[in-house]
């Protein structure tokens, strides 16, 4: 899998491309603690619309990764998703979840 980070202001979106699932997991993670651990964002935008790959592994990665934001206080979203990633998070409840914009008190 490859990430490709973008900050903009108050946003940082990380781009994801090719596949998500149990053996890039660690990678994704790595990508969000990088972000927590500096100035953090306002908000933190997973871009997922180049992936072409979702497993259960890599939903739980992105679960995991807006619970860490919001514990930061960050606002969380999943972006684009498309083709089997739609798919998989429309047949798992897990659409709407990841891509509203979560809110921090």
């Amino acid at each position: 899998m490859k990430i490709v980070r973008h900050d903009d202001l108050e946003v940082t979106r990380l781009v994801l491309a090719g596949d998500l699932d149990m053996a890039t997991t660690e990678e994704l993670d790595a990508g969000v603690a990088a972000v927590l651990a500096g100035t953090l964002p306002g908000r933190l935008v997973i871009d997922v619309g180049e992936l072409e790959f979702c497993d259960s592994s890599g939903l739980h990665a992105l679960l995991d990764a807006q619970e860490k934001a919001q514990r930061r206080g960050v606002s969380f979203m999943v972006a684009n998703p498309t083709g089997i990633t739609r798919r998989t998070l429309e047949v798992t409840g897990l659409l709407e979840v990841l891509t509203t914009p979560s809110t921090v008190p």
